[in-house]
């Protein structure tokens, strides 16, 4: 699921994307499953105004140190998902982990008290990847009820010690999970219930790859609150063309192409359209965009992920190097030389452009909200939360309504008008609606009206319309000042000014 060096990632054959591989272990001290940070948690202040989506951040533990508290904008998440804490076959929950040691570490409380003065909700995210053959781990966990309820027993006693407001889950990867759909669900639906019997107002999320089959998708639908969709890493380390991570459209494998999917299965509200705060750093053949990527890759230094940040500090020390948009798939990239392997390298990394785009179409769509991959990649950078105030803080509605007279001309005993129908969106977010216009003569009476399909108006972008009318006969009319109004109708109805204009015949 997740860009990290100790994620090592498989490809994926055709919608079955993003599959994660095994987590290396990693040495420690053993905590117990309730263990408490010095710091004491707060409970969260409830009340206060909500984002009018859900904004749900994965917060992982290698973004966790003591300036993450004081980085974060609690006022545009909704949820901050700490990740990730990992389950055994056994149903033990992995102590020894790193992910768990910071969860229950003080930089974790501080985060987590920070937001919960806010009235942000802080959950921790249980994992269990497994990229054995046959996945024996998942396997042995998801066919034993004595392990599952041994799990969660240890995990509502954690996010009780933890004062957390709810669970996320990350299963993976999802080739383990098509033979074990209806084993993962009844799990999910048995950790839901005792959860809401301990916890009333807890909020339970899956994450899912973009290519999860029809029995999980449709299975989750009223036991978890929102499925987040993986819908990134398209590209990837092992991709052999350089690309978009999460093109929206106009590749083989797209944001829309899965969202689609997703919707024939389950509610649009239920659905979080998951985003990078990533992008990759390619060895490549020329200076062009989606250029082939150099094989082999070691020989020409590699594949890294970038984080948002990295890219701009990258940028930023080489202000040679220009920034370019890929205006079709829809993400920032570069190209620059490598002396040490005598090679161009081509970074491909999700920016506020093709992130504002992205909640366009959740907004449009009606989803639920976004589930972003990871808070602080963009550590000392606002843009990428200008772009979350914009479209779910503080939405800004205002649509600029205007009306034309081109042409009053006499034809064939006819008086015809060409009229123009524009539509501005001014805001932040966009509007679909319909035009409706109407013409009227000197005395106010109602000559002709009409309206247009449904559309779309996009932030700082007009819909423009022009339309032959014919008014009447030149023997029925009179000739005096007729006036044109326009609409556009969306939730409300946005006007333009009266348009008087003379009608001569």
């Amino acid at each position: 699921m997740r860009d990290h060096p100790l994620l090592r990632r498989a490809a994926a054959p055709a919608l079955a994307l993003l599959v994660a591989c095994a987590i290396l272990p990693a040495a420690g001290l053993v905590a117990g499953p309730a263990a408490r940070a010095a710091t004491e948690i707060r409970p969260r202040i409830t009340g206060i105004k909500p984002l009018t989506h859900e904004v749900y951040g994965y917060l992982p533990y290698w973004r966790l140190d003591s300036g993450t508290a004081d980085r974060l904008h609690y006022e545009l998440v909704s949820s901050i998902a700490f990740f990730g804490i990992g389950i055994k076959a056994s149903g033990a929950i992995d102590t020894s982990w790193v992910g768990y040691k910071e969860y229950v570490g003080d930089d974790a409380a501080a985060v987590t008290n920070a937001a919960h003065d806010h009235g942000v909700r802080v959950v921790p995210t249980f994992q269990l990847f497994d990229s054995a053959s046959g996945y024996p781990k998942m396997t042995a966990f998801l066919k034993s009820a004595a392990a599952q309820d041994r799990f969660i027993a240890e995990a509502l006693d954690l996010m009780d010690a933890r004062k957390a407001d709810g669970a996320g889950f990350d299963f993976e990867s999802v080739i383990g999970l098509n033979p074990l759909a209806k084993e993962y669900v009844a799990f999910l639906k048995k950790f839901h219930d005792a959860m809401k019997a301990r916890f009333p107002d807890a909020t339970l999320v899956n994450a899912l790859s973009a290519g999860a089959n029809a029995t999980t998708v449709k299975g989750l639908v009223g036991v978890v609150d929102h499925e987040m969709v993986m819908t990134y890493n398209y590209r990837w380390s092992g991709s052999t063309i350089t690309g978009a991570i999460a093109p929206l459209d106009h590749a083989t494998r797209n944001v829309k192409i899965h969202i689609d999917r997703f919707l024939q299965w389950a509610p649009a509200k239920s659905l979080l359209l998951g985003v990078p705060y990533y992008g990759y750093n390619w060895p490549v053949k020329a200076n062009v965009p989606n250029a082939a990527v150099h094989t082999p890759k070691a020989t020409y230094g590699g594949v890294s992920s970038i984080t948002y940040a990295a890219a701009r500090d990258w940028l930023k020390a080489h202000p040679k190097t220009k920034r370019q948009y890929d205006a079709l798939e829809g993400s920032a990239f570069y190209t620059y030389w490598s002396a040490t392997y005598k090679t161009y390298r081509q970074v491909y990394f999700e920016e506020e452009r093709s992130l504002a785009a992205k909640y366009d179409y959740a907004i449009l769509t009606g989803l639920g909200g976004i589930g972003i991959w990871t808070l602080d990649n963009d550590k000392g950078y606002d843009e990428l939360w200008n772009v979350l105030r914009d479209k779910f803080y503080a939405p800004v509605r205002e649509v600029r309504v205007f009306g034309k007279v081109l042409s009053v001309k006499r034809s064939s005993g006819a008086v015809l008008t060409k009229i123009r129908l524009q539509a501005r969106e001014g805001g932040t977010v966009p509007e679909r609606g319909v035009f409706k216009w109407t013409l009227r003569d000197r005395n106010g009476k109602l000559l002709r009206s009409g309206s247009l399909p449904r559309e779309t108006v996009y932030p700082a972008r007009t819909r423009t319309h022009d339309k032959l009318v014919r008014l009447g006969s030149t023997f029925g009319l009179k000739a005096g000042t007729y006036t044109l109004r326009v609409r556009f109708i969306t939730s409300k109805t946005w006007r333009s000014p009266v348009v008087s204009f003379r009608q001569p015949y």
